[in-house]
């Protein structure tokens, strides 16, 4: 290849307007062919991601003070910054791609996970007792191995009070066969529903009634029934009234996709996490124009345009992944700490509590100096606001969840 390939052009590849400069001045395309060169190429990715400019550091460093860049750009202020969907999606991607290595499903989980579906075979044989001695025998037996759990797991945050939640599930499962045996013995009919000698689900699962027409997971190793059959996604579907059919087979094509990977997610529990992790971004951006709709009916006699609010929208959450980064950085620091030095593990999780309480209050004050409300008008938009929101994103998270154990 000759040096002149190389040459600068001296008219637009674009328009074909003579140039002057590194940019035609009619259609503002760069003289630089990322085609032919292999460092400009990378160079225009960085640039056109980034905008390496200094902006990502201005809007980066100022976006630690409540409202600042809110209120800068919808003041025109715009230069010094990055665009908020721009800064949003460079940052929500970066998050979770950081929390994909950062968090992990440990074996201490592992083993609450395995335990917790232990106790749900012991509830099952104990719903399929046939006698009050048996109930007793299965009711100690599953007791004393989630003592032994418990007491195994104590370091565990949480594991304790799952476990006495277990226990309370297994002795109340236990009481309402009993009940259920004795009034079979004396020739009683069985007790009314909603009385307290009802047996919960896994007892009443040992002896379906005719009608019963419900979903239900019948075992751990993935025996589903719909209908008291066995559930299959072609000869026994599950039918949803008032759904067309097209919509039911989808529906039931989710289910059957859901069964094959519940083996691998009880294998490996990381495959779930994954699966979780890459849907969060997805629902973050359905939720923003959502928050930003909720802003415009709070402040609806403010008369501003609704992309006002959506910039406020996208630079909250921008803020908020931002945190969670922050979070995850503090995760894998301590992974790689603790087992050097262990008082980092109090140090880091101060300052994840920290973390933790300066998102509310970061986002009140941005509430605050954005609508320039009074405190006590403020707080009460922001209850409401915050309440709605996360009844919002608790829908979102359950789709997560449901979509994440399909994609596993």
């Amino acid at each position: 290849m000759s040096s002149s390939d190389h040459a600068a052009p001296t008219r637009c590849e674009n328009c074909g307007a003579s140039l002057l400069g590194r940019f035609c001045a009619r259609c503002g395309q760069s003289v630089v062919n990322p085609v032919r060169h292999a460092g400009h190429a990378l160079e225009d990715v960085f640039e056109s991601f980034w905008h390496l400019d200094g902006r990502v550091f201005r809007t980066l460093a100022d976006l630690r003070v409540p409202a600042r860049v809110a209120c800068d750009y919808l003041a025109g202020h715009r230069a010094r910054y990055i665009a908020p969907l721009r800064l949003f999606v460079i940052l929500s991607v970066l998050t979770f791609f950081v929390a994909q290595f950062t968090v992990q499903l440990d074996q201490d989980t592992v083993i609450l996970r395995n335990d917790a579906a232990d106790t749900g075979d012991a509830q099952t044989a104990i719903g399929r007792a046939t006698t009050v001695a048996e109930v007793e025998r299965l009711r100690d037996q599953a007791l004393q191995k989630l003592a032994t759990a418990k007491a195994e797991m104590a370091a565990i945050p949480g594991a304790a009070m799952g476990m006495d939640a277990l226990m309370a599930d297994v002795r109340a499962l236990a009481q309402s066969r009993i009940a259920v045996l004795q009034s079979r013995a004396a020739g009683q009919p069985p007790a009314p529903p909603g009385s307290l000698a009802t047996p919960p689900a896994a007892a009443v699962a040992a002896d379906p009634p005719a009608s019963e027409t419900g979903f239900m997971v019948t075992s751990d190793a993935g025996d589903w029934a719909y209908a008291g059959k066995p559930w299959d996604e072609h000869a026994n579907p599950v039918k949803l009234p008032g759904v067309l059919a097209f919509a039911q087979g989808w529906f039931n094509q989710q289910l059957g996709k859901a069964k094959g990977n519940l083996p691998r997610i009880q294998q490996d529990p990381n495959l779930y996490k994954d699966a979780a992790i890459g849907a969060i971004p997805t629902a973050l951006f359905v939720l923003v124009p959502i928050f930003a709709l909720l802003l415009k009916l709070a402040y609806l006699r403010q008369r501003r345009l609704y992309l006002e609010h959506l910039v406020v929208a996208l630079y909250s959450h921008a803020f908020l992944c931002l945190s969670l980064l922050g979070m995850f950085a503090l995760i894998g620091l301590e992974r790689w700490l603790a087992p050097a030095a262990a008082w980092t593990g109090a140090v880091i999780g101060l300052l994840e509590a920290a973390l933790w309480v300066w998102m509310p209050v970061y986002l009140l004050l941005m509430q605050k100096r954005v609508y320039a409300q009074g405190w006590a008008m403020t707080l009460l938009k922001f209850t409401l606001l915050g309440g709605a929101y996360f009844l919002l994103v608790m829908f979102a998270t359950i789709l997560v969840v449901l979509v994440s154990f399909v994609r596993a």
